[in-house]
């Protein structure tokens, strides 16, 4: 019940909905930052920033690329916001989004730059565990694929399921790695005893002071005192190594995470708005399907959907919602299974919910209903023409058991 998620102790888990939050996420917030940021600008910096080791990337078609592929990227992570052909967006986005941020990297390696390699690498990991995705536009095309039997196990099958997330798996561990090199560049950056001292901190507190300009009263305690310049040190080295040795051993990795957190925050009160959004990246591994246990459907109002089990069409529209159950609060039953009052009709779908039976388009919007996060569109569903609309498209994409099965016999209950 912890917080935070320790994907690398056990990558399984009994909801796929943190793969799909995480890509949403993920997703939205690169495609802001890459718009965001002037690329075409950072071709007219001058030359003699340059990074030596990564020279090669410093090219000037390089930087009079860098304005059209942010629009690609974004491109590609629209799609990869909603899970379309995730192997192909997702990987392609990344590459090239790593090649911006290295170019860039020639003359200025900032925060901002680090982090987003950060969620480059994220992405990639989605891109190469997309099969591991069920609420995505990919997982409804896979269905098509798979056949009645199949999706018809997904639907009736009431044993626990496990999800894996070996993207969030390998993107954990990764964060944790990165955070141990931090530690340890602070002591290959200058004499190990500067370091402890704390006197490296209150340079760098001092310096940025005075080049922005700006007074941060949270920073002057460190400033004038040896002692807690030291505690700073040395408690922001324990907090970055912590996740790794968490992750890797098996425990709870809520406490390092937020100790990260606070120390992102007190650098922002200290120095300024630096590796902000780092406390994005470590958000990504919350628990978020715990929460949606708690917002999104009671169990004790449990709701039975009855669907024609012969019908592919209506097999693959309801899969995504056994995935999206976390709570049981949704039985499938097949047609073939089903009590007289409910089998004995001609609808493909049927509802019953606190003794209240609906039908067709009617019975789909009641069954989305029963998630409270999509409650808005549950109403909207409801509100003509949309109705209007929505039930024309219904019935051509699951039509009713008489035309669907006009020319075939009913199944023997005996």
């Amino acid at each position: 019940m912890s917080a935070f998620v320790n994907y690398v102790a056990d990558d399984g888990r009994a909801s796929p909905l943190n793969l799909a939050v995480v890509r949403v996420l993920l997703g939205m917030y690169v495609i802001w930052r890459v718009l965001s940021l002037e690329w075409a600008a950072y071709g007219e910096w001058p030359d003699f920033h340059v990074d030596e080791t990564i020279g090669f990337l410093h090219q000037d078609l390089f930087f009079a690329l860098l304005p059209y592929q942010q629009w690609v990227v974004a491109a590609l992570l629209v799609l990869f916001v909603v899970g379309y052909r995730t192997r192909w967006t997702g990987g392609l986005a990344s590459l090239l989004l790593m090649h911006m941020l290295s170019v860039k990297a020639t003359i200025y390696l900032a925060g901002t730059v680090e982090s987003l390699f950060v969620c480059s690498y994220l992405i990639l990991m989605f891109a190469l565990f997309a099969e591991d995705d069920r609420l995505s536009v990919d997982a409804l095309r896979r269905t098509g694929d798979r056949s009645l039997e199949e999706l018809n196990a997904v639907l009736t099958d009431e044993r626990n399921r496990v999800y894996r997330m070996r993207a969030l798996k390998w993107g954990l561990l990764a964060v944790a790695i990165i955070y141990v090199g931090s530690a340890w560049g602070k002591a290959l950056n200058g004499p190990l005893e500067i370091w402890l001292s704390g006197a490296e901190l209150q340079r760098d507190i001092l310096f940025n002071r005075e080049i922005a300009g700006v007074e941060r009263p949270m920073g002057m305690p460190l400033v004038e005192n040896e002692l807690l310049a030291w505690v700073g040190f040395v408690g922001t080295a324990v907090v970055q190594v912590s996740l790794f040795v968490a992750a890797v051993l098996g425990l709870s990795v809520t406490l390092p995470i937020l100790g990260i957190i606070g120390f992102h925050v007190s650098v922002i009160l200290t120095l300024g708005l630096y590796f902000i959004d780092m406390i994005l990246v470590l958000s990504l591994f919350a628990a978020w399907d715990l929460a949606y246990r708690r917002l999104a459907a009671d169990a004790d109002d449990e709701a039975t959907v009855v669907y024609d089990d012969r019908c592919h069409a209506c097999a693959r529209v309801l899969v995504p919602f056994a995935h999206l159950d976390g709570t049981d609060s949704v039985r499938f039953v097949p047609r073939s299974d089903a009590p007289a009052e409910l089998a004995d009709r001609d609808a493909a779908l049927t509802l019953s919910d606190d003794g209240e039976i609906s039908e067709g388009y009617e019975a789909f919007r009641r069954l989305i209903g029963k998630f409270r996060l999509l409650a808005p569109i549950t109403w909207l569903m409801g509100v003509s023409p949309l109705r209007t609309v929505g039930t024309r498209a219904y019935d051509r994409v699951v039509p009713d058991r008489r035309r669907y099965r006009s020319d075939a016999p009913e199944p023997d209950s005996s």
